[in-house]
């Protein structure tokens, strides 16, 4: 991260202050730009994922979920960082977080479906890329796989 930032990671339990600011960062970030809004079938599936949000100096900036898919994996999800601290490090604090409380929680495989322009980023961190592009939210994304330590 840029020197003299301190950023934490937070949990952000269902419905709390820190869960709002993450859902509206979310639907600023990763659903207006397509026209969309969180759908209620999102929020539904959000009562089953664990929320972290990144804070800098009381503002959450950035915003990561995990979902269970079974006892060995997880699948990281709503991953979004504002315009204004991209670049700083903060993804990939996140990322490292998530990754190190899945694997104390016992799981070994994190998967992550990314836009295309965001590939390259969870290549940096030691995922791999399992099979072609496809449509999701109308927008091409990749599936990416990291074993987990």
């Amino acid at each position: 991260m840029d020197r003299g930032t301190t950023v934490l990671v937070f949990e952000a339990p269902l419905g709390s202050y820190l869960y709002r600011n993450a859902l509206q960062l979310r639907e600023r970030i990763l659903r207006r730009p397509l026209g969309l809004n969180v759908s209620a079938e999102e929020l539904t599936d959000d009562t089953v994922r664990q929320h972290f949000c990144a804070v800098d100096c009381g503002s959450v900036v950035g915003t990561v979920s995990l979902r269970p898919l079974d006892e060995t994996t997880l699948h990281l999800k709503q991953m979004a960082v504002t315009e204004q601290k991209r670049a700083t490090g903060i993804g990939s604090h996140l990322v490292a977080h998530v990754e190190h409380w899945g694997a104390c929680a016992g799981f070994r495989l994190m998967i992550t479906h990314a836009r295309l322009d965001a590939e390259g980023f969870y290549l940096k961190h030691g995922y791999a890329r399992e099979g072609g592009a496809f449509l999701e939210k109308s927008i091409p994304h990749v599936r990416l796989t990291k074993r987990l330590a």
